[in-house]
């Protein structure tokens, strides 16, 4: 059983969820968006893949909104860049410290939290999520915790 998770561990992180071609996004980051049920807009901070699509998060009125494409329309306008480029994008795959030995994952999320870039990777695979485990298996780490990897 061991080797199995072992196994399991190793080699989840090069087939993520959207399978070999990563799903277009709906916005850019940081791009403005009309919310058509309340007439305000907002614009996007970050995105995560999630249950089988593209959650977005969109800041309106000093909130942040967790939503699905269908719920909002794209403007083609780009709020002013004020946030640095960010070190990684989405589908990169990367290197994380978990424990013992460090271990590759991908990038399936991208967050701009106070100047800042967070990026969501699983720690966790999404089979043993399955055992009824609470918690996400997303976590989210700045670019210092992550190295790049060329696969």
């Amino acid at each position: 059983m061991i080797n199995q998770i072992t196994a399991l561990e190793s080699c989840w992180h090069i087939s993520p969820g959207w399978g070999e071609t990563m799903p277009v996004l709906a916005v850019q980051m940081l791009e403005k968006v009309l919310l058509p049920m309340s007439g305000l807009s907002g614009y996007c901070c970050g995105v995560q893949w999630e249950k089988q699509e593209w959650v977005y998060a969109i800041v309106c009125q000093s909130e942040i909104l967790y939503l699905p494409e269908q719920e909002f329309h794209p403007t083609y306008v780009l709020e002013k860049d004020t946030v640095s480029t960010p070190a990684f994008k989405l589908g990169d795959i990367v290197q994380v410290d978990f424990g013992e030995q460090p271990t590759h994952r991908i990038i399936q999320g991208i967050f701009s939290l106070k100047g800042n870039w967070l990026y969501g990777v699983e720690w966790r695979s999404p089979i043993l999520g399955e055992v009824g485990f609470a918690q996400s298996r997303t976590i989210w780490l700045a670019d210092v915790d992550l190295i790049n990897v060329s696969v």
